[in-house]
This record gives structure tokens, C-alpha cells and sequence, in this order.
């Protein structure tokens, strides 16, 4: 069975009194089977042109400083083909994204605690998920990058929810929810999941696009992965039934909290 799987990473920091990140993001990188091994190919080819091997981490923050591996890019003709090599390879197909972005001022005033943060953004991420498996008729998994074990608890505890309540806003029941949403389990970095990779990049692209910064100022890299961000986010096909638009009308792709 090609069953579809959520890989999801973050990039800032949930906590209510930590003042560096103006917003915490969550990206969802949606792929199936057949798309996740072709996605590693492609992946491990670029990998391999630029370091000769493949256990490279595609790391936003890493490519942004060129730092670690990425300090080959100080080199400006290298760094202009890797750009070339990474955004073909990004604008290819094989994934979509799901994007939550927590405006930690935003929910300051409305006194949010980190806990509330968490659940927040983890809650509307794994609902559209599982909104996409029903509206599809396909089972999926979610796949999560660990952190704290505080936020691991809690996207454990938001898919037992899930399971055991179903969507009740929605009249979804449980049982339509256990017919699609098969398991939650939690990676690090060094599992090589070039889907985790991928929604690290995204996730450095949704905090440019939140930026007070105007595009027009934006360095060259960060236009393209904006760019190809819009072009990525999970969207209804034009052609799909009534039925499955019950589902997919539902859902929202790019969430701003709260």
C-alpha cells in the first residue's frame, strides 16, 4: 500500500517568554511511498555533485550562513549551481506542504501559555491532515522530527484525539478517522528523511514570507524558496468531485495563529 506521509519540522520557538523568534513554524511535508524514494534520489544526486557523499543534511540556517557543510558556498559560481541544482529539485512535484505560523505577539496578548502555542499549531497541522486522507481515501501516518519531550507529548496526545473523538465540529467520527490515520512516530535528524529536510527549508521560507521585509529586498535564494513555497502548498485539483470538496473546502494550507 502507498500509504501518505505527514514529515513534520519547526523553526523558531514556541515558548512564551523567549523573545528571539518572533513567530514558531510548523511545516508538514505530504509524500507517498513512490514520491519519498524518487524525492532520496534526487536528493543523494545533488548530495553527491557538491560533497561526494550523501549523508549531508539540507540544513535552512546551515545554507543561509554557509556554515559546516555548507561553507563550500562561499565559493559564489558553486553556490550559484547548487542554488540552480536545489531549486529544480524543490520545484519538481512528488510533495506538498501544509504550513502553521504562530505570531508569538499575536498570541501573547492573548495570553497564550507555551503549552496552548503547542497544541495550537500541532492541532490545525494534524486536522488538515487528516481532512486530505479522508477527502483522498488514503491512510497516512505523521512523522514528526523530536524536540522536547513536552512538544512530543503533545502531538502524541493531539493524534490519540484524534483517534479516539474524531473531528466533532465536522461530523467526523472516530472510526472515519481510524480508517485513515494509521501512526505517529518521532525521528531525528540523522534518519536522512529528505522529507524532514524539506520542511526545514520551507519552514526558514514561511519566516522570510512573514518578514516585515518587502520581497523586492530579498536575496536571491530567499525569493526562489518563497517563490516555490506558494507554488507547494497542498491545494484541491481543479476536477475534484462534490463529495471530496466536502472534505477539501475544509482545509487551509497556510494558517497564521492566532
Amino acid at each position: 500500500m502507498n500509504i501518505l506521509s505527514l514529515f513534520i519540522d519547526e523553526l523558531g520557538s514556541a515558548e512564551r517568554n523567549e523573545s528571539f523568534s518572533k513567530h514558531y513554524i510548523l511545516v508538514g511535508c505530504l509524500a507517498n511511498k513512490t514520491s519519498r524514494e524518487m524525492l532520496k534520489i534526487k536528493a543523494d544526486q545533488i548530495k553527491f555533485k557538491y560533497w561526494g557523499k550523501t549523508d549531508i543534511v539540507f540544513h535552512s540556517r546551515e545554507i543561509g550562513r554557509k556554515i559546516n557543510d555548507f561553507k563550500i558556498f562561499n565559493d559564489k559560481v558553486l553556490f550559484h549551481g547548487f542554488q540552480k541544482d536545489l531549486f529544480s529539485f524543490l520545484s519538481s512535484g512528488g510533495f506538498q506542504l501544509f504550513v502553521v505560523v504562530l505570531d508569538k505577539n499575536k498570541a501573547i496578548k492573548k495570553n497564550w501559555s507555551t503549552i496552548k502555542n503547542y497544541h495550537e499549531t500541532a492541532c490545525v497541522l494534524i486536522r488538515n491532515f487528516i481532512l486530505s486522507l479522508l477527502a483522498k481515501k488514503e491512510q497516512g501516518r505523521v512523522v514528526v522530527e523530536s524536540a522536547t519531550s513536552e512538544r512530543d507529548f503533545i502531538f502524541h496526545k493531539i493524534v490519540s484525539n484524534y483517534l479516539s473523538n474524531g473531528i466533532r465540529d465536522l461530523n467526523i467520527t472516530y472510526e472515519q478517522v481510524q480508517s485513515v490515520l494509521t501512526e505517529i512516530s518521532f525521528v531525528t535528524k540523522k534518519n536522512f528523511d529528505i522529507e524532514e529536510q524539506i520542511a526545514d527549508l520551507f519552514a526558514y521560507a514561511a519566516k522570510q514570507k512573514q518578514s516585515s521585509i518587502p520581497v523586492s529586498k530579498f536575496a536571491d535564494y530567499e525569493k526562489s524558496i518563497v517563490k516555490i513555497l506558494k507554488q507547494k502548498l497542498f491545494q484541491m485539483h481543479p476536477e475534484t468531485g462534490l463529495k471530496k470538496k466536502t472534505y477539501y473546502s475544509k482545509i487551509n494550507s497556510y494558517v497564521v495563529l492566532p
